[in-house]
């Protein structure tokens, strides 16, 4: 993953900072999965699954498709996945993304 500025590098470490997304993530590591499907698996309200999984695609840790269901009931549902991404912080990095800030104070 990479990183233009300090902000986005918080932004994705409070994302990953809830014990919930990190659980999802998990599960999305197996298959793409659907918001019901999740919320079931964890027994976590749909609503929060919904909002983590909007979360977590803001910041590009997962994505999503529509796929139209068929048969007695056709409907649309939207899976999401996990995408591949690897975040290595260091103090280089740090002192990069703050403009060369002496990171004093």
């Amino acid at each position: 993953m990479e990183f233009e500025n300090l902000e986005e590098l918080a932004e994705v470490m409070r994302v990953l900072g809830k014990v919930e997304r990190l659980r999802i993530l998990a599960l999305l590591r197996r298959r793409p999965m659907y918001v019901s499907e999740i919320a079931r698996m964890l027994g976590m309200p749909y609503p929060l699954v919904h909002l983590h999984l909007k979360t977590m695609e803001r910041v590009g840790l997962v994505e999503s498709r529509y796929e139209m269901v068929t048969g007695a009931r056709p409907h649309v549902r939207r899976y999401y996945r996990a995408r591949d991404f690897r975040i290595v912080i260091t103090p280089d990095l740090i002192a990069r993304l703050a403009g060369g800030e002496g990171g004093e104070g």
